[in-house]
């Protein structure tokens, strides 16, 4: 007993102390803030794509202590969307408050918008034909034969409505403007869409023959 009261003063002290930080932290001046808090997104239902974005921001309200509000940088306030509950179609997905993440201290007193559109689309494939493109003319005197890709063929992997309206795709066009003789080049595939991704080689080899035009027959 006589321990404890010995030390009466320097606990006495210390509860002060402790009281009056509380009192400072408690009594700091509040404000709010808007800003804009990036959109992330998780757990999208599998063999699945988007067909839009949720955009780049939502609009949130902040409020909380004074130093903190004051220097709170945009990268510290993300929106965390959920999607694993999406089906196929047109979805609405609510932006709550408790799935934006703040630093300690601070509230999020509104978000805009509170729902964000998402179109989901299932993912399917489908392997379609390659055709050669060319442009220019041959020189004089000569045609063009015909122009083959190798391999002349290539699995698309993207939304289900856009790879059904896919029936071939094209290399990028090859110069024959001059040609007088067979020749080969390597080239890419022009771009059948953002959302579709070609399986195979990022370059394919096309053939193209050329060949003299026929004379005049004698009569």
């Amino acid at each position: 007993m006589k321990g404890l009261l010995s030390n009466w003063g320097l606990k006495l002290a210390s509860l002060a102390l402790a009281f009056a930080l509380w009192m400072v932290v408690a009594g700091e001046q509040r404000d709010e803030r808007t800003v804009n808090a990036s959109v992330s997104l998780a757990r999208l239902p599998k063999n699945t794509t988007l067909l839009n974005g949720p955009g780049e921001f939502v609009t949130v309200r902040l409020r909380g202590p004074k130093s903190l509000i004051s220097g709170l940088s945009q990268n510290e306030v993300e929106a965390n969307l959920d999607l694993s509950t999406l089906k196929e179609g047109e979805n609405l997905v609510a932006v709550r408050a408790d799935q934006v993440d703040v630093p300690r201290g601070v509230e999020v007193v509104q978000v805009s918008p509170k729902w964000i559109r998402l179109v989901l689309e299932s993912v399917t494939d489908r392997v379609v034909r390659v055709a050669a493109r060319v442009e220019g003319h041959p020189a004089t005197g000569y045609y063009l034969k015909r122009a083959l890709a190798h391999p002349d063929r290539v699995r698309l992997v993207g939304p289900k409505s856009e790879i059904n309206r896919l029936e071939r795709v094209y290399t990028s066009a090859i110069n024959i403007e001059g040609r007088s003789r067979d020749f080969g080049a390597m080239t890419a595939l022009e771009p059948v869409g953002k959302s579709i991704r070609v399986e195979g080689p990022a370059l394919v080899q096309v053939s193209v023959e050329i060949r003299a035009s026929p004379g005049p027959s004698s009569s």
